[in-house]
């Protein structure tokens, strides 16, 4: 351990197996900046998670300061810890009375990355098994599933072990099977089919609330979204869950369809179900469709069945300001809960528009400045914000044929 290289992520001091050594120049600097592999190290840490960690430790500061936990201890797993990098930033980061009430457990089934774990978190408990298992030992309130691919074969012990109310962050890195570039693994795994698309990671990411949903209903539990987040390799959804008798019937209202290039008479019926703010006038590239529409399942417009619901809290979205962040996680969090405040606001609205589509919707040279796009629909008394996704897009309420002729104006 005296050979420990020292990493420091947000305002924590991690310590980890060295780089190794035959591991050429620009490798390392690869692994500086974006995803892993495991022969990176000896035991494996990822720094491409260093924001969506930081999101955790901000959304874990705040659930805390709510009426979601009320008891004064927080059972708290994390589930494949590795180095407990994860662990390491809730107690140095979060207030000392917070972390405090933490009951925290992580197992992970790599012993040597076990030991640097319990270097870098003395007082926590972690132990050498595999994850299912330890999920049904105990009633858990707070749950984190990171695992290197899908977390589905997780999710059923997560829901059956969870207390009567908990919050669980769910990641996932098998992004080819979730936006359909895998077609198969995404049937298997999860069920459904995903258009290769511009909107693909949305599809992804309600694909996967979807999943946590339904298998939360088995066992007689609802989810209610927290917060949700596409960054580059993976993506990731945090939800609180609760237990319901009426699960099943809530579950069916949050699920449908999303149909690429819809008809007049998909349209109203988007508009009908509150799925689609921009209305059923002119020709639109997407629309979200509820379970109950009649599709059909080889029309390859179509991908689904995905969660059609809310991805956000808005007071969760609110809670994450840039200063906040900086103050609690170090200079660098900015990137973490960029453009998330901004969202707040539109929390409710389901849809999601790239900017650079636009063009083919109307006869401009290119996509608009996405802030005066923004700008010219708030002009109109609409609600409009950058969204934060890979590609510039906003979310807004206003109408399609406001949208497109505000479009046209950035250019008059």
């Amino acid at each position: 351990m005296d050979e420990a290289e020292i990493l420091i992520e947000g305002r924590t001091e991690h310590r980890l197996p060295p780089a190794k050594k035959d591991r050429t120049e620009k490798q390392l600097e690869r692994h500086g900046k974006g995803p892993a592999d495991r022969a990176h190290r000896s035991a494996f840490h990822n720094p491409a998670m260093a924001d969506c960690r930081t999101r955790s430790v901000l959304l874990m500061d705040y659930m805390l300061d709510t009426e979601w936990f009320n008891k004064p201890q927080i059972y708290t797993l994390d589930t494949l810890c590795a180095t407990g990098s994860r662990i390491n930033r809730w107690l140095t980061e979060l207030p000392t009375e917070k972390a405090e009430r933490l009951v925290l457990t992580g197992a992970d089934l790599d012993e040597e990355a076990l030991e640097f774990a319990k270097i870098n978190c003395p007082n926590v408990e972690f132990k050498h098994k595999d994850a299912r298992q330890v999920l049904l030992s105990s009633g858990w309130q707070w749950i984190d599933i990171d695992p290197f691919g899908s977390p589905a074969p997780f999710l059923d012990s997560a829901m059956q072990s969870s207390a009567r109310r908990a919050v669980m962050e769910i990641t996932a890195t098998d992004t080819a099977a979730l936006t359909g570039s895998s077609a198969s693994a995404c049937l298997r795994r999860y069920g459904a089919k995903v258009r290769t698309d511009e909107m693909a990671h949305d599809s992804a990411l309600r694909l996967l609330m979807a999943t946590v949903a339904r298998t939360a209903s088995t066992h007689d539990r609802c989810i209610i979204p927290l917060l949700s987040s596409w960054d580059s390799h993976h993506i990731r959804v945090s939800v609180k869950v609760h237990r319901s008798i009426q699960a099943a019937n809530v579950l069916e209202n949050q699920l449908g369809w999303r149909v690429a290039m819809p008809t007049s008479d998909e349209l109203q019926a988007a508009v009908e179900a509150g799925l689609h703010p921009q209305g059923r006038d002119g020709e639109q590239p997407f629309c979200l469709l509820p379970l109950a529409h009649p599709i059909r399942r080889d029309d390859k417009r179509i991908s689904g069945p995905l969660w059609t619901g809310p991805l956000f809290d808005p007071d969760v979205l609110s809670s994450m300001t840039v200063e906040r962040a900086t103050t609690m996680c170090g200079d660098d969090a900015e990137t973490a809960v960029r453009h998330l405040v901004g969202e707040a606001e539109l929390a409710h609205v389901p849809s999601l528009i790239i900017t650079d589509m636009l063009p083919k919707f109307c006869d401009v040279g290119g996509p608009p400045k996405i802030l005066d796009l923004i700008s010219g629909l708030k002009e109109r008394g609409y609600q409009a914000a950058i969204a934060r996704w890979g590609a510039p897009a906003i979310r807004t309420n206003a109408p399609w044929n406001d949208v497109l002729e505000v479009t046209q104006s950035c250019f008059d």
